[in-house]
């Protein structure tokens, strides 16, 4: 798996997919494992996070991401889902341009959801749903 190593998003991602995949899956920056390859023109690498399979096929974006899950013990069952459904496959590839638009503002977000350790995650988006919930309830009881 080839990815931006100078983007905080990708970095903290990448540290949480290995929990997924474990040691069957290579993580490097894009920055080094382009040398691996002189094959592919190191563009390339700069347009988005891509998964080189050991059949040599590569995959780009969500699909590199889940590919890369199909190497693991959880999750492999989302690249079939991408494959065989066009709204995933759609959805997903959507989500994931948004994404690498935008990695600064989606790092912070990802922080205040989840913390700033990828591997022992909090779950912060609870306590702000909880409030968020308490805070509209409120709102009805006096309306």
């Amino acid at each position: 798996m080839a990815w931006d190593g100078n983007c905080g998003f990708c970095h903290y991602w990448v540290l949480r997919w290995k929990m997924f995949t474990g040691d069957n899956v290579e993580y490097r920056p894009y920055q080094e494992a382009a040398k691996s390859f002189p094959d592919i023109e190191y563009k390339y690498f700069k347009q988005a996070i891509r998964f080189i399979d050991l059949d040599g096929k590569i995959y780009t974006g969500p699909g590199a991401v889940f590919q890369a899950f199909q190497y693991g013990d959880r999750y492999r069952w989302v690249m079939p889902l991408y494959r065989r459904l066009g709204l995933f496959r759609f959805l997903s590839d959507h989500f994931y341009s948004f994404v690498s638009r935008n990695r600064t503002v989606m790092y912070k977000i990802t922080v205040r959801l989840w913390g700033k350790n990828p591997v022992r995650q909090k779950y912060y988006w609870a306590y702000y749903l909880g409030g968020l919930t308490a805070f509209i309830a409120g709102l009805l009881i006096l309306a």
